[in-house]
């Protein structure tokens, strides 16, 4: 049996979790740990999946979990894949779960077909609490599998071993991730102003669609954490700069107190740009002067490269680790 991309939208056999992106045939997976999940009674189960033609070290990267264990990992080298996810001689049921645990900005994963001998069954209902998190490379998880200097390339990056990934999984939230590398609020590494996560924000994949935007109202989270401001951290000595910061920074918690009136928000900082979070601290007192509920803000610790080691220049699974442990001690604070 078949089921084509036309027939998966609204599908309740298939769960889709993060923003998806229905476009050319194909549900395309764009963000850091966006996936599909299906509920399957039978002996094989297997998908289409596409790509652009990407370099190797830019090539996405696939974890497939079956009944929640972790049990084989893909890289997407071709531009089309057909992908073998279960199979056995005699039918068997089970829930299997494919996520991408590369980034948006490097490249996509189109879901074309899924082909299946057996039945598709009802997959339950998400009732965890909703949770977004917003970021540069950190929350993406760069570099966190490679050696303290090594060079970039994808194949070390990890959405699920980043401190937003780690804390997921321990409070088993629904979460969703809008987080790109070298982004940031006002400048991106290299002082671009064009590559800013607050551009490509109201956008469901900027990297693939650059008009589709995304429905706000499709998840409305009860908590959203923003990470931003480690990639203007270089050049916030500029007067200018800073000060660009501080307003863009103001403007989007407002753009994202619009889009979720209901959410906590949390500003957090510091652990690849120490002390950039006193400017993160301006921001989030002023509006709550201006009359801000439910927003907070949280200084991380600059990491400890002597005793947790490095990745890539970036933070090591041991501090990832270790920020999801401060987030989820700060969270009864926000009655969280």
């Amino acid at each position: 049996m078949t089921v084509t991309v036309d027939q998966m939208k609204n599908n309740g056999n298939i769960y889709f979790q993060g923003r998806i992106l229905w476009k050319d045939r194909m549900a395309v997976l764009g963000y850091t740990n966006c996936s599909f999940t299906v509920h399957f009674r039978g002996t094989r189960l297997s998908v289409v999946l596409r790509t652009g033609e990407n370099e190797w070290i830019n090539a996405p990267g696939l974890r497939v979990y079956v009944d929640g264990v972790a049990a084989s990992e893909h890289v997407l080298g071709n531009v089309v894949q057909e992908l073998t996810l279960f199979e056995s001689a005699e039918p068997e049921e089970h829930t299997i779960r494919v996520v991408k645990i590369t980034e948006a900005g490097m490249s996509f994963v189109g879901l074309t077909v899924l082909n299946y001998e057996g039945e598709l069954l009802p997959v339950p209902e998400d009732t965890r609490r909703k949770v977004l998190f917003i970021g540069d490379s950190i929350t993406c998880g760069y570099g966190v599998l490679g050696a303290p200097d090594a060079e970039y390339t994808i194949r070390d990056e990890d959405g699920e071993l980043s401190y937003a990934g780690v804390l997921a999984k321990r409070m088993d939230w629904n979460a969703e991730w809008v987080s790109v590398s070298g982004h940031g609020m006002f400048v991106e590494y290299t002082g671009d102003p064009e590559n800013i996560l607050p551009r490509e924000f109201p956008y469901t994949n900027w990297f693939y669609d650059k008009e589709a935007r995304e429905d706000y109202s499709r998840f409305q989270p009860e908590l959203v954490v923003i990470n931003l401001g480690t990639n203007d951290s270089g050049m916030i000595n500029d007067p200018n700069i800073r000060g660009g910061f501080l307003s863009r920074y103001e403007s989007f918690l407002y753009t994202l107190r619009m889009a979720f009136p209901k959410a906590k928000l949390l500003c957090v900082l510091g652990t690849l740009a120490p002390g950039m979070y006193e400017y993160v601290e301006q921001v989030v007192n002023k509006v709550k002067q201006d009359g801000f509920t439910e927003v907070y803000g949280l200084e991380l610790p600059y990491h400890d490269v002597e005793h947790d080691g490095m990745a890539c220049g970036h933070p090591s699974k041991i501090t990832h680790e270790k920020d999801a442990k401060r987030i989820e001690e700060f969270l009864p604070a926000m009655s969280f």
